[in-house]
This record gives C-alpha cells, structure tokens and sequence, in this order.
C-alpha cells in the first residue's frame, strides 16, 4: 500500500467518523428538545392546576365573577390579580405557539381557558382594565376571539346543581 492510498483510506474513515458524530449529535439535539417540550407543558400544567386550585381554596370568585352586587374592593382585587395570573399563563402559551414550541392542537386547547376566565361581564370588564399589561398582540388576539362571543351561564348553571 502506497502512502497515497493511506492517505485515501483515512480520509474516508475521517469522513464516516464526521458523520457518525453529526448524527449522533443530531440525535442528542432532538433528545433535549423533546425534553425541553416535555418540561415546558408540565410546567403549563402545573400552573393551570394551580389555578384551577385557587377554585377550590378560594370558591367565592366564582360567585364574584357572576353576582349581581357590586363587588368590595378586596373581592374585585382578588379577582384581578387571578385574572392576570390566568392571562399570563395563556399569554406563555400563545408565545409558545407563535414560536413553533407549542403544537396548533395545544394551543386551541388551552386558549379555551380564556373562554372561561373572559366569560362575564365582570370578567370582561376586568380584562379591559388589565389588559394594558399584556402584549398588544395577544391583547389583539383575544380581542378577536371574544368578539361576539356571548357571556356563559357557567355560573348559573353551577349554582342550578342540585
């Protein structure tokens, strides 16, 4: 064997060594993606837990969100600052899909939530004085989705429940 056919010879092994080291790069890449997807919606669905939870310790804002009464100044603070813990999670998640994190799907599933926490008057007035806080565009996007969307009988019919 020659020295050029030497040479000829480790440069193919150098090459096969290359692209075996990009693939399994490229596999050690995808891994941490998937991983980091995986860790984002447990983070998502911990914080929607917690807010589902805030039901559950505190129930009187479903009935704050809905009375007829006006609300105390506590209540209507105790409102606002859930609504915009509930907004900011649905924000993250609209962020998420706009940069591709978030499947269509997963989005269109927890964007439901502002169905909910928008589906009063009361609610919808609140979201009037607290939306300045948010991305204008999300803001924007929101604003089209609860354009013409009825106010839910959630409430009454939670109350209906025998």
């Amino acid at each position: 064997m020659t020295l050029e056919q030497a040479a000829l010879i480790a440069q193919i092994v150098g090459v096969v060594v290359v692209a075996a080291t990009l693939i399994y790069l490229a596999m050690q890449v995808n891994q941490g993606a998937r991983q980091m997807r995986s860790e984002g919606r447990q983070a998502q669905l911990t914080y929607d837990q917690t807010g589902v939870y805030k039901f559950v310790d505190f129930p009187e804002l479903g009935r704050i969100f809905s009375q007829e009464e006006t609300p105390s100044f506590e209540e209507k603070t105790k409102l606002f600052f859930w609504m915009i813990g509930q907004m900011r999670a649905r924000e993250y998640e609209w962020l998420q899909y706009q940069n591709g994190a978030i499947t269509r799907e997963s989005w269109e599933t927890y964007r439901g939530v502002i169905y909910f926490v928008l589906g009063t008057e009361r609610g919808r007035a609140l979201w009037e004085v607290c939306s300045g806080y948010f991305n204008p565009d999300f803001v924007e996007m929101v604003g089209g989705m609860m354009k013409d969307v009825p106010p839910t009988d959630l409430w009454d019919r939670l109350e209906d429940v025998v």
